[in-house]
């Protein structure tokens, strides 16, 4: 009998593992960031408990930074006043991609189906196109106006 239990056991923490194991990291909606203006930090929260899990530092001037969040809820994109755009892994609390690709950044917006970031632009004007990913750049669409 007790041979028995022994291998419901091992049974169970083997598919307890292998579950795990293949299970791709997938944010919750629950998570979210807090921008740190003056310091140029972010805080990860957890909504639901209310309490600050993570602090990432490095994202450029965030004095008028704003975010956005994939469509899974996994991956928060800043958008900095330096031009800066970076894609912080809520999960992983750390930094995956950042690109200096503007002078100034309004703000920006992921696509209907998650794959395309959007950077709006006050220097220069425009709209830059990235892939969610890899934030390598896709478009890039200049604003002009008057005689330019």
């Amino acid at each position: 009998m007790r041979m028995k239990l022994q291998w419901v056991v091992i049974g169970v923490l083997a598919m307890l593992l292998a579950a795990c194991g293949g299970l791709p990291l997938r944010g919750t909606g629950d998570l979210g960031l807090v921008v740190e203006r003056a310091s140029g930090h972010v805080t990860l929260v957890n909504t639901s408990s209310r309490s600050a899990y993570a602090r990432i530092g490095g994202l450029g001037d965030l004095s008028h930074a704003s975010v956005v969040y994939s469509r899974d809820g996994r991956y928060a994109y800043v958008f900095g006043r330096d031009g800066g755009l970076t894609q912080v892994d809520l999960l992983r609390e750390r930094i995956v991609h950042r690109v200096m690709q503007a002078g100034n950044s309004i703000g920006g917006a992921v696509s209907a189906d998650g794959t395309l970031v959007a950077a709006q632009n006050y220097v220069p004007g425009g709209v830059k196109v990235f892939d969610a990913k890899s934030l390598a750049l896709l478009a890039d669409l200049p604003a002009t106006y008057g005689n330019g």
